[in-house]
């Protein structure tokens, strides 16, 4: 049954649905039909990506029955991620490889830390249970006893508590002169 929406969906082009909005609302109750996540997460998370993803699907090369097997697995349609793709570079020849020069003896030196990418979740909850149904755990009431959420984060289906990317800084500020702080996206968890 997982299926059976996938090629539907897919077959039509993006182009005949022009407003994101209708093919967000398309992508969620295809979400929710699928079982892929709970109601409200599958329509939060699809209004945070729906334009991305929309992007994607008009742009992609993929045949709707790669495109169901990519998402849904095997059985929903053939994916071989080692197939040959071809790749057209262009005739403008590579220019000359020059190996770099290190400075001179003596000069300046900076130390930089470069961040990226720090999820952190202003729901992290020490003690929670670090395995859900939801995208995003350690969120909740503690469990009460060991196998929860640690104090300075988690492994699996948690992003950061505040206070240990908190620290992470003060740590920096007192060893490193120079930082930078990069993040690509929202938190995993914006639906909330």
């Amino acid at each position: 049954p997982r299926c059976h929406g996938c090629h539907p969906a897919l077959t039509l082009p993006p182009q005949t649905e022009p407003n994101v909005a209708r093919v967000g609302r398309v992508a969620s109750r295809l979400c929710q039909e699928l079982r892929l996540a709970r109601p409200a997460v599958c329509q939060q998370a699809v209004e945070l990506f729906q334009r991305d993803v929309v992007t994607a699907w008009a742009r992609s090369v993929l045949r709707p029955g790669e495109a169901c097997g990519l998402l849904l697995g095997q059985r929903c349609g053939h994916w071989d991620i080692m197939a040959d793709w071809n790749v057209t570079m262009p005739g403008t020849p590579k220019p000359p490889v020059r190996p770099p020069v290190p400075p001179p003896p003596g000069a300046p030196v900076e130390h930089i830390l470069f961040l990226t990418d720090l999820h952190w979740d202003r729901q992290y909850q020490p003690g929670s249970a670090v395995a859900c149904p939801d995208p995003l755990c350690c969120r909740g009431e503690p469990l009460g006893g060991p196998g929860g959420a640690g104090f300075w984060g988690s492994y699996g289906k948690c992003d950061l508590p505040l206070h240990t990317i908190e620290a992470l800084l003060e740590h920096a500020v007192g060893t490193v002169a120079n930082g930078s702080l990069a993040s690509s996206r929202p938190v995993v968890g914006s639906w909330q």
